[in-house]
């Protein structure tokens, strides 16, 4: 039960800060991954329950998500005289996500440094010791030890950024509540948090150069894992650019909560005591009264919500969209729809299979040119109609690495298909040629399956795709 309840929390510190946050299923489900790998002949219904007791006992279900406490031995006071003292503390706790609409978990500062390995630790001096580790690691060709290395890396940074949100946080709420902090140590606390990232990033940048320099070694675990580290250092390195905004805007926010909670004006409305005088009286009511005053209170706090505005290309495709003919002959009367065959998909299996093969054949990087030739010459057992697809798709792909486009969330379909053709890290660009294939226009792209890889692309062929694209036509 403790690795379940560890990688329950390190399954939401990996997603926390991101716009994809950790769902309770979503960590019910891969502690019952975890827990049938474990007992494999148990039945499902038991590894669900495994995942259940173990989300619940993090978020302390049983005691209505209250803090866990106990109690100490404190030797600390100068005279000598012990005491106890009870602390309280959370291990991960559920929040709605505005944008999601979704309820998410977060893991508090305890749960980051228990999984760490400890409870008290200066964040900024166990990042420097931890990166003089890993850069220790990395010139001894440890890669094991250098991942995990840099898996603390990141569990420190999130640690980090907990502190300054917890601060802003409370300053939004109540500035008079960290008054004093603001008044003496906080702005010595922000300059030196500007400096240790400052720091940080510069660190991180020269690790990231010195792994990526175990990309090309022959040993495949080895390039494996320094992959794998280079992802880790670049979320960090993502995660201190943010928290570097968050530390210079901080003043601002400071600024801003002063003017806006100083100024204004005292409540003139009595504030009921929401236990006693609103929620116990609502409970001695029937059913029909407290629905009624539930309802009302419902619409007063959500308020009105604005319908969403249609998009002007969604509309013209929709006018534009070929329409089946009316059949006369199915109108006989009776107003029962027949459940036909599911749609079949905007580019067929095939098309994405052929487009595939074309870029395994010719292996990345290459030029836009090459890969549509090698689509428009084709194999034998193919149509003209599919060869010309396959181009198509292609050259679709092609643009999307070269300029994506920003998607509603729920439409991944451009990045899925991009992804499937031509690479998770796929990147196009150009450097002013022009495509010398009869029928196509614009410049003649260079693909490559990550952006390091640019460099390294052939020069565009002379003459020899416009004829090949002749004899196809």
């Amino acid at each position: 039960m403790a690795t379940f309840a560890l990688v329950a929390i390190d399954r939401v510190i990996a997603q926390q800060g991101f716009e994809d946050e950790a769902t309770y299923s979503e960590v019910a489900d891969a502690i019952a991954a975890l827990a049938r790998r474990a007992a494999p002949d148990r039945p499902a219904e038991e590894h669900q329950r495994v995942a259940a007791y173990t989300a619940d006992a993090l978020l302390n279900r049983g005691q209505r998500e209250a803090p866990f406490t106990y109690r100490i031995s404190d030797y600390t006071r100068r005279d000598g005289i012990h005491r106890q003292r009870q602390v309280q503390f959370r291990l991960l706790v559920e929040r709605e996500d505005p944008v999601r609409g979704e309820v998410v978990l977060n893991a508090t500062r305890d749960a980051i440094n228990a999984l760490v390995g400890g409870l008290e630790f200066d964040v900024e001096d166990e990042q420097v010791a931890n990166e003089v580790m890993l850069e220790r690691q990395l010139a001894k060709g440890a890669f094991a030890a250098a991942e995990r290395a840099a898996v603390r890396a990141r569990l420190l940074s999130v640690s980090l950024a907990d502190d300054l949100n917890r601060l802003i946080k409370d300053t939004r709420r109540d500035l008079r509540a960290v008054l004093d902090q603001w008044a003496n140590d906080v702005p010595a606390r922000l300059e030196a948090a500007r400096e240790h990232i400052a720091a940080r990033l510069e660190s991180e940048h020269r690790l990231l150069l010195k792994v990526r320099e175990s990309l090309e070694a022959e040993d495949s675990q080895v390039t494996a894992a320094a992959a794998r580290i280079s992802g880790i250092l670049s979320e960090c390195a993502r995660r201190h650019e943010a928290l570097h905004r968050q530390v210079i805007t901080a003043r601002g926010v400071f600024l801003d909560e002063q003017n806006r909670q100083a100024f204004r004006p005292p409540a003139t409305g009595h504030l009921p005591d929401l236990g006693q005088e609103v929620l116990v009286p609502l409970l001695g009511q029937d059913s029909t009264t407290a629905l009624q005053v539930v309802d009302r209170w419902l619409s007063d706090v959500t308020g009105p919500r604005p319908p969403k505005l249609p998009r002007l290309y969604r509309l013209i495709d929709d006018l534009w969209s070929a329409r089946a003919p009316l059949d006369d002959a199915r109108n006989d009367g009776e107003g029962e729809e027949e459940v036909g065959e599911p749609d079949p998909p905007t580019i067929a299996p095939e098309i994405i299979a052929a487009a595939q093969g074309v870029v395994l054949r010719t292996g990345l990087p290459a030029r836009l040119s090459v890969l549509l030739a090698q689509a428009l010459t084709g194999t034998q057992d193919t149509t003209a109609s599919d060869r010309q697809q396959t181009a198509e798709i292609l050259a679709l792909t092609a643009l999307w690495c070269y300029a994506p486009e920003d998607l509603e969330p729920g439409q991944p379909i451009s990045i899925d298909l991009a992804a499937r053709i031509l690479g998770p890290r796929a990147v196009a660009d150009t450097d002013g040629l022009k495509l010398s294939l009869t029928g196509w226009a614009g410049d003649d792209l260079i693909i490559a399956p990550y952006p390091d890889a640019l460099e390294s692309a052939d020069p565009p062929p002379a003459g020899g795709h416009r004829l090949l694209a002749q004899e196809n036509a």
